[in-house]
């Protein structure tokens, strides 16, 4: 992998792959320590990725295992369980993205989901393949998410 291959990742994905490893972790220090991570093991990745679309789905399935990783290690060994903090939520500029804050509340399998699948555009059966669950499992978790957040926003009103 060329620094210049590195550096054309980092550009087009960190914001993307912050955004993944938050809807884990609910924590901006972690999500940044899991992107950096993400990216460390891209520099040691032996090939080249045929086309650039491969590359985000490596780089998006090692930010949600190292993610998963941090959850568990902190459950076993304690550690902070930090609520999730509104300051923490990455600001979006666009008015479609109001619904943000919602998604960022809903447990973490429900809302990578919605966020996979809403804002980085990703089919059920791709999504499947990059968190290493069932297809019927995704759309499970689309149904539910939505439902969680349109109890949200009924509550909101």
């Amino acid at each position: 992998m060329t620094d210049q291959n590195i550096e054309k990742y980092v550009r087009l994905y960190h914001s993307m792959l912050y955004r993944v490893a938050f809807s884990y972790l609910r924590s901006s220090a972690d999500a940044e320590d899991v992107c950096q991570d993400s990216f460390l093991r891209l520099l040691n990745y032996p090939g080249e990725f045929p086309a650039d679309e491969d590359c985000k789905r490596w780089l998006i399935r090692v930010a949600v295992n190292l993610s998963k990783n941090l959850l568990k290690y902190r459950r076993t060994h304690g550690g902070p369980q930090d609520p999730l903090d509104a300051a923490d939520i990455p600001a979006e500029p666009t008015a479609e993205n109001e619904l943000l804050p919602l998604i960022k509340s809903l447990p973490p399998e429900y809302g990578a989901v919605i966020h996979l699948f809403y804002y980085e555009g990703y089919s059920a059966k791709e999504i499947a393949q990059m968190l290493d669950i069932s297809v019927t499992a995704v759309t499970s978790r689309l149904s539910r998410g939505r439902r969680r957040l349109k109890k949200l926003l009924t509550e909101e009103e």
